[in-house]
């Protein structure tokens, strides 16, 4: 059990800090900067909005784990959730380097094969998502925005903190792992 706790909060979570923590800051740039007015063009455009992520997510690396504060931003802006979705599955899904490895392993027909499916599959997803919501008359706004509702502001302040001093602890634990390997026992005569 120790040895769980050690690698979901230490290993685990240096690895996924750097990619989360610029996830945050794209989504605090967007709730920023994104006009208020991107849910009358969402609306207006769904699929169109959903060509543009699945354009902006495919060339773009985004993990999984940055992808996810982005599009709840994009969504919170007015995006509608299906372009959101589109975003989430083809930008993991893709990156230049799996790209280049799939057209050197294969051949561009295969990377034209595989782009293609990535891209139908998440556009009939998103358009899923989006009659889903159509149906039950449910404004994901509202959603994505009662999700900090749930806990209370004491909790979320307490986690932040919490998650911010153990990013911070395991950082400086590597770079102190790192100066003790590099200044080692050759260096201790």
């Amino acid at each position: 059990m120790a040895t769980g706790f050690k690698y979901a909060y230490g290993e685990l979570l240096t690895d996924i800090a750097k990619p989360f923590l610029i996830g945050v800051l794209i989504a605090g740039a967007i709730t920023f900067f994104f006009p208020e007015d991107l849910t009358l063009w969402a609306n207006d455009h769904p699929l169109l909005s959903m060509l543009v992520m699945l354009v902006a997510g495919i060339p773009m690396y985004v993990c999984a784990t940055s992808s996810t504060p982005i599009a709840a931003a994009l969504i919170l802006k007015g995006l509608n959730p299906g372009a959101a979705l589109v975003f989430l599955l083809a930008g993991p899904a893709t990156n230049a380097a799996t790209i280049n490895i799939v057209r050197d392993v294969f051949n561009t027909r295969a990377l034209v094969i595989y782009l293609s499916m990535i891209s139908i599959c998440s556009l009939s997803m998103g358009y899923a998502v989006d009659w889903i919501y159509t149906l039950m008359n449910v404004n994901p706004q509202a959603i994505v925005g009662q999700a900090g509702e749930v806990f209370p502001y004491s909790v979320q302040l307490i986690s932040a903190i919490l998650l911010t001093g153990l990013i911070l602890y395991n950082w400086f634990s590597q770079l102190r792992h790192r100066h003790d390997r590099s200044h080692g026992p050759a260096h201790s005569h």
